[in-house]
């Protein structure tokens, strides 16, 4: 009688933890429509151009649209605070460079808590960055020794670094640069790229940071400079020939990455099956051909590798933040 007894109560226990008979798992079902890939910064620039490369994959790969969601300002908290918000089913997904990693430090809406909730997908490039200087402003100036040097021999004379906004990665960069120097920095903010590559090439600013591939032009013209790459210990394809600062004996960085994510409580098994298609989608030939191109490096990683990435770059962006004294309040 207690076997009798027992046996409905295991029958309606392994009905709870199976699927339906004839019902398919979330990830094989996935996706039966439009998912949403939020971009938190304008169309037309570098995240939406290299998005798209594994967009157009992942579309043809698993049969339904991914469609782009620009939700656009404030250090690209709007879109990140957006996502993490959105309902965990694999249909809103994120997809945004490393300036997310600086935001707990400037808007209380997207925390350590917020930003750490999201779940990573994948780590998707990592983008050749450098120190550019104004060959204007600074025409001796052509390694971090020679611009240790210039700040020492003009005591008081103030060293302006251009910014892409107050509480932004630029902007932390830029205190990156002034603690791994030890020189004094004072920042300058603008509303994007353009404005600030213009006044660095006017000399009305000395340095700011950027990625090779947007410099290029300026560099092969002459009217920027770049003293050392920034994106991490591997010099770039795109300059053989210029240092890291790590070769240079300066601790200065700007992790430069491209990364998918995911809201909370999104399905394990659609965050692989997400995972897997975005690896084969960033080892494909065509896309590896076309980063290269652009000096960026493929990286296809797994979730847990991204996830200790990101959670690294959080913590080494508060002490920049903390030991530079940077503050959205900077005139």
């Amino acid at each position: 009688m207690r076997i009798a007894h027992a046996l409905p109560a295991l029958l309606i226990a392994s009905a709870i933890v199976q699927p339906a008979f004839g019902q398919k798992p979330p990830a094989d079902n996935y996706p039966s429509r439009l998912v949403s890939v939020v971009i938190p910064y304008p169309a037309g620039g570098s995240t939406d151009g290299e998005a798209r490369l594994y967009t157009e994959k992942l579309q043809a790969s698993l049969g339904q649209p991914f469609v782009f969601d620009f939700r656009v300002g404030a250090g690209s908290s709007i879109g990140v605070a957006y996502a993490a918000k959105a309902t965990p089913d694999g249909y809103t997904l994120l997809v945004t460079p490393v300036g997310m990693t600086v935001l707990p430090n400037f808007y209380p809406e997207v925390n350590d808590t917020v930003i750490k909730s999201l779940i990573t997908i994948s780590e998707l490039s990592n983008r050749a960055t450098a120190i550019l200087v104004s060959p204007a402003a600074l025409p001796n100036v052509h390694t971090i020794k020679d611009l240790i040097a210039h700040a020492k021999a003009n005591p008081g004379k103030p060293l302006f670094c251009g910014t892409t906004g107050a509480g932004g990665i630029g902007h932390t960069v830029c205190g990156s640069i002034a603690v791994g120097t030890g020189i004094a920095l004072t920042f300058v903010h603008y509303k994007g790229v353009a404005q600030s590559q213009t006044d660095l090439i006017g000399g009305r600013t000395q340095l700011s940071a950027g990625t090779l591939f947007a410099a290029m032009s300026q560099i092969r013209a002459g009217k920027l400079r770049a003293i050392a790459m920034i994106g991490g210990e591997q010099r770039s394809t795109l300059m053989p020939d210029l240092p890291t600062a790590v070769e240079q004996g300066v601790d200065v960085k700007y992790p430069s990455w491209l990364g998918a994510f995911a809201p909370a409580g999104t399905p394990q098994p659609i965050i692989n099956k997400l995972n897997a298609e975005l690896v084969k989608a960033v080892r494909s030939p065509d896309v590896v051909q076309i980063l290269t191109k652009q000096g960026n490096v493929p990286v296809a990683s797994s979730p847990a590798e991204f996830r200790k990435k990101v959670d690294s770059e959080i913590d080494y962006w508060k002490l920049v933040v903390k030991e530079a004294r940077i503050s959205m309040d900077e005139k």
